[in-house]
């Protein structure tokens, strides 16, 4: 489907004449009714293919930061992390390979037992795996 570009609003014409619409904007609002699917609602339908496509995710919100869940039905956001969690609280079910998490309490290279400072992980072959060692995530 072609772009087919809207002209500006008639702003030198009248809106109306006699209580009536002019026909300049008669004509304008037209062509606004046709661009935007006239019967057919073209933007609703562009929103619902958009929502279908977008992965599942958190939504990232400009004054929370990072939310865990919330639909992206209402929403643009960016696929991050599927959750937040300690180790402990990652989940086990529900995850597709390749989602991504953040232990918060995971431990990167070079940390101790129970001293972990929190990695980004991926989850791969039924466990959560993080990526700054190649190996399961632990606390």
């Amino acid at each position: 489907m072609t772009a087919t570009p809207l002209p500006p609003p008639p702003y030198a014409q009248p809106v109306q004449e006699g209580g009536r619409l002019t026909q300049a904007w008669m004509v304008w609002f037209r062509k606004l009714y046709d661009r935007t699917g006239g019967a057919s609602d073209k933007v609703e339908a562009a929103h619902a293919l958009a929502a279908g496509a977008t992965p599942r995710t958190t939504q990232v919100l400009g004054v929370g930061g990072l939310q865990v869940g919330g639909a992206l039905s209402d929403h643009v956001a960016v696929a991050l992390y599927r959750t937040m969690a300690v180790v402990a609280s990652l989940p086990l079910a529900g995850n597709a390979e390749g989602d991504w998490a953040w232990a918060l309490d995971g431990r990167k290279p070079g940390e101790g037992a129970a001293a972990g400072t929190g990695v980004p992980c991926f989850w791969s072959n039924g466990q959560w795996i993080a990526a700054t060692s190649g190996a399961a995530v632990t606390a």
